[in-house]
C-alpha cells in the first residue's frame, strides 16, 4: 500500500492532441467532438471526443509535447463504455518506447463508473503518449465517447491520509408522491465524492497545499487515487477525477509541526 496520490498538473491541457476520426469532423466549432475536447474541464457529453469510423470498435488519442514531460498517472473517464472495454497505452520519447501498459475498464464488482485509471510504478519521461481503447461490444451508440482525460505527475504527501476520510454520493432526484402514498422517483444525476482528511501533513507539503487552494478556486480538475498500489478494478472503482476544495490549514500539535486540513473532491459530471 502506498500513500494516497493527487494528480494536480494535467499535461493534456498543454499537449498537441490528435486521434481517430471524430463525429462532425470538419463541420463547425459549435459541433466540435475532436480530441481537443479532452483538454477541457467539463465532462458532459456535449464537451467530449466522439470517435467514429470503425463501427465503434476502437478509439485512440495521442498527446504530444515539444519536449519530454514527467508523468506517472493516466486517466480516461466519463465514457459511454461498458465493463468489457479495454485499453492500451504507449509512452515514448524521441520515437522510442519508454513505457507501455494495458488493462480493462472493469471495476471491482462490476459496479460504479466505467473509467481507466493507471499509475506507473515510477515517474516516466516522455514526449508522446498514445492511448487506444477497444469497446469489445460494450457500446450501443454509433461512436465511442471520451469526455475527460488526465496525463501527468502525482503528488503524494509525506504521510498518508487519515482513516477518518470518507466517501459518499451526491444525487439529484425528483420524487412525486401519489394520493395513495406511492412514490415515483426520477433520477437526474449522481456524483461521487470523497472527503480526504489529513491530520499529519509535513511542512514539506505546505507549498503543494497552497497550490491545491488555487486549483480549487479556479475549478480545475484533479485526480485522486487512494492507493496507487491497488489492482486495476479497485483503482477504477475508487479513484475520483473532479473539482477539489481544500479546508483551512491548522497546526493543532504545536511543536510537532504536523499540519492538518481536509480535501473534498467531487466527481466531474
Amino acid at each position: 500500500m502506498q500513500n494516497c496520490a493527487f494528480g494536480l498538473n494535467n499535461l493534456v491541457k498543454t499537449a498537441s492532441l490528435s486521434g481517430s476520426n471524430s463525429f462532425y469532423a470538419g463541420v463547425s466549432a459549435a459541433k466540435d467532438f475532436s480530441p481537443n475536447q479532452l483538454a477541457t474541464d467539463q465532462g458532459n457529453t456535449t464537451a467530449a471526443f466522439w470517435s467514429v469510423g470503425d463501427s465503434n470498435k476502437t478509439a485512440w488519442f495521442q498527446a504530444q509535447w515539444g519536449s519530454a514531460q514527467t508523468m506517472r498517472a493516466f486517466f480516461v473517464g466519463r465514457t459511454n463504455l461498458g465493463q468489457a472495454a479495454t485499453w492500451q497505452l504507449v509512452a515514448s520519447s524521441g520515437g522510442n518506447t519508454v513505457y507501455s501498459a494495458s488493462g480493462s475498464f472493469a471495476t471491482l464488482g462490476n459496479i460504479g463508473p466505467v473509467q481507466m485509471v493507471h499509475v506507473a510504478p515510477q515517474d516516466i519521461q516522455a514526449d508522446t503518449v498514445k492511448i487506444t481503447i477497444t469497446s469489445n461490444g460494450s457500446v450501443s451508440e454509433s461512436y465511442i465517447s471520451l469526455s475527460l482525460a488526465y496525463i501527468g505527475p502525482v503528488w503524494q504527501p509525506v504521510r498518508n491520509m487519515s482513516t477518518k476520510s470518507t466517501t459518499g454520493l451526491d444525487s439529484s432526484v425528483t420524487v412525486n408522491t401519489g394520493m395513495s402514498g406511492a412514490e415515483f422517483v426520477t433520477p437526474a444525476w449522481m456524483r461521487r465524492k470523497a472527503v480526504v482528511d489529513h491530520e499529519s501533513l509535513d511542512l514539506a507539503d505546505v507549498p503543494v497545499l497552497e497550490q491545491i487552494l488555487l486549483l480549487g478556486a479556479s475549478g480545475t480538475n484533479v485526480l485522486f487515487v487512494p492507493d496507487p498500489d491497488a489492482d486495476g478494478p479497485t483503482l477504477n472503482l475508487r479513484s475520483l477525477f473532479g473539482r477539489i476544495q481544500r479546508g483551512d490549514l491548522s497546526n493543532p500539535y504545536g511543536a510537532a509541526l504536523r499540519q492538518q486540513t481536509s480535501f473534498t473532491i467531487t466527481e466531474r459530471l
